[in-house]
């Protein structure tokens, strides 16, 4: 291959990518900064929804754990089951949660 057709390549590459930045600029459905505020912005809602459902949790289980105190040996078993749901509602909520701030970043 001739030192003039390489050139014209390497010219034609670099003419196709600054077309194709221009074209990915123009169609972008947001810029970088606004995209940016957004993660923020549910970042700390999802933070201060997080704070209130771990809230949520430990009243639960001392409320729970309060019952279970009053049943005795019968609470203990009725206690562990209510306190495993809770605990599983609290981790299925985190997944959630983890799969919305995935598709954010994506």
């Amino acid at each position: 291959m001739s030192k003039g057709n390489r050139a014209d390549g390497v010219l034609m590459m670099l003419a196709g990518a600054t077309i194709g930045a221009a074209i990915a600029l123009l169609f972008a459905p947001q810029t970088g900064q606004k995209t940016r505020r957004q993660i923020v912005r549910y970042g700390k809602k999802a933070g201060g929804r997080a704070q209130e459902f771990v809230s949520e949790i430990a009243e639960s289980i001392d409320d729970v754990l309060g019952d279970v105190m009053e049943l005795g040996e019968e609470g203990i078993v009725k206690g562990k089951a209510e306190i495993l749901d809770v605990l599983d509602a609290g981790k299925k909520y985190i997944e959630e949660e983890k799969a919305k701030i995935a598709k954010i970043l994506k």
